[in-house]
């Protein structure tokens, strides 16, 4: 009974978020996940530390370790530090940096890739860049006119952050959109006028209010002020005295901007941190890059896509953490869907170790999936849950909750890890047109790492398995095996091969190739 409650407010719950929109799941889910996880007091007592005192410019209160912290900033008026200096290099370096990462972020966004970023020759660029840019792009109004200037605020405030003058972040901002135009967008179609005036046009008078009101903001010293901060201008989370990195707001600290100190927990963290598709017990901070290219049997389509970016956060101890991961699917050559990507659900997590030893421990966490993909009006996502691994990710407009525990065992080299979950998916009528789905996730790694300088190479064999209790069309079940090698410890390439061997995925599928880039911290 309290069980058929919790759907029914659960159901209702997304009936009335769909009339305001996803944003509203979204915001409501990670409030959810802070108000649940955001005191950790086993962290204490697991990491035997004793509290420590985070102290910031504008205050000195104490916290205890696992707290999750968001430091005020101090304002614009620069810090006692070494700062990087702001000549003409460094303004060349930071503009190759921006202009990689406006190619970064179209190769994750696009959805038809194929057309807008691949189909290009010299010849086509060359006629592109030498036509008159036109005005008409085709673009709607929020592209044009919400999506180019918060671009244009986002390239300036990226160089105001890294120690360059006013004017020379507003041609900064110039420079980086004609760039975009003609050698990035450029390759495949003809370049943008309203594009090269309102990006910078209008993108640079916002940059320069957002940075002003941001710096008020933290002034102000108190924590809601201190987000609306982050919010007006995003560079305080990836650039912070002048130097790159992003902010930990689970352990108050500024991540990638120091050395690379590995404590006892952390190495066991890294030495746990080979599975792809299970959950490792103790948190592992990480920036995470993957990509997936499945062949499919022919009498099903040529291949399916999967990639996405990862983020995980841990405590000062390691003993919690929260994590986020924004995934896309894709098909080529499939029967009811058109060649391209669509961006699915967003997944939010949290895990905290509740027991460990010298050589093992046990972790408790919940994910929650929440319908972020905007369309399937191409019916790629529709296409992609036959691959039935990551269904939470991939059902249009589906909510779904994964309670689950993880353990791990060592000895030397040696590991095993295990994990036990199940999801709730609600709103799943566009899997199997049912509104609910239950399935239960189970899984075990063995890895062992072999010592060799430099390389540090881990070797595993993964074990996954998806039971779907609630389907009584196909066969429940689908189990994979993935057996891989992952490299490094701080900056860690990995790659597996994965192989369904039961099941409905089966039946569709034969191998998938997985590469991922992992940069620790």
């Amino acid at each position: 009974m309290n069980f058929v409650r919790m759907q029914i407010r659960v159901e209702l719950f997304l009936k009335y978020s769909s009339m305001r929109g996803w944003r509203l799941r979204v915001v409501a889910v990670y409030l959810i996940l802070l108000i649940l996880f955001r005191i950790a007091p086993m962290n204490e007592v697991l990491a035997n530390e004793e509290p420590i005192d985070h102290v910031s410019e504008q205050s000195a209160e104490t916290y205890q370790v696992g707290d999750v912290v968001l430091q005020p900033e101090p304002n614009l008026v620069e810090s006692q530090v070494n700062l990087r200096p702001s000549g003409f290099k460094e303004y060349m370096y930071d503009t190759g940096i921006w202009y990689g990462v406006q190619w970064g972020a179209r190769m994750y966004w696009v959805r038809d890739k194929s057309l807008k970023i691949f189909n290009t020759s010299f010849s086509k660029w060359w006629d592109n860049v030498t036509e008159k840019p036109k005005w008409d792009d085709g673009d709607t109004f929020v592209v044009n006119w919400v999506a180019h200037p918060f671009f244009g605020m986002l390239s300036y405030q990226f160089y105001r952050a890294r120690g360059h003058s006013r004017w020379s972040s507003a041609l900064g901002s110039v420079i980086q959109s004609t760039l975009f135009e003609y050698a990035i967008e450029g390759l495949a179609v003809q370049p943008s006028l309203v594009d090269l005036i309102v990006t910078p046009g209008v993108g640079v008078p916002l940059g320069m209010v957002m940075e002003e009101l941001s710096a008020w903001l933290i002034e102000q010293n108190n924590s809601v002020a201190t987000v609306g901060a982050y919010l007006t201008n995003p560079m305080r989370l990836f650039v912070k005295d002048r130097q790159i990195g992003i902010i930990n707001p689970v352990a108050g600290t500024f991540e990638f901007s120091g050395p690379f100190a590995i404590g006892t927990t952390k190495d066991r963290a890294i030495d746990l941190g080979y599975p792809l598709f299970l959950e490792s017990p103790l948190p592992l901070g990480r920036v995470m890059a993957d990509l997936e290219v499945v062949s499919l049997d022919k009498s099903f389509g040529d291949q399916m896509f999967f990639y996405s970016i990862r983020l995980d956060l841990p405590s000062e101890s390691g003993f919690f953490g929260l994590y986020l991961d924004a995934p896309y699917g894709g098909v080529n050559n499939v029967e009811g869907a058109r060649n391209g990507y669509e961006f699915s659900n967003i997944t939010m997590g949290a895990k905290q170790v509740i027991m460990k030893t010298s050589n093992s421990v046990l972790s408790a966490g919940l994910e929650v999936a929440v319908p972020t993909a905007f369309t399937d009006g191409q019916g790629r996502l529709q296409a992609v849950t036959n691959y039935r691994r990551d269904l939470p990710a991939y059902i249009y407009q589906a909510f779904t909750a994964t309670p689950y525990l993880a353990g791990a065992i060592w000895k030397g080299a040696f590991s095993l890890q295990a994990n036990l979950g199940t999801d709730y998916i609600f709103n799943a009528k566009n899997f199997q047109d049912d509104d609910f789905e239950f399935r239960v996730n189970y899984g075990a790694a063995a890895g062992v790492n072999v010592p060799i300088k430099i390389l540090d190479p881990t070797i595993f064999f993964e074990f996954d398995g998806y039971t779907l209790t609630s389907d009584n069309t196909n066969g429940k079940t689908d189990l994979f095996i993935t057996p891989g090698i992952r490299f490094g410890k701080r900056i860690s390439p990995g790659f597996a091969v994965q192989v369904p061997v039961e099941g409905p995925t089966s039946d569709i599928a034969e191998v998938d190739f997985i590469f991922d880039f992992q940069i620790r911290f």
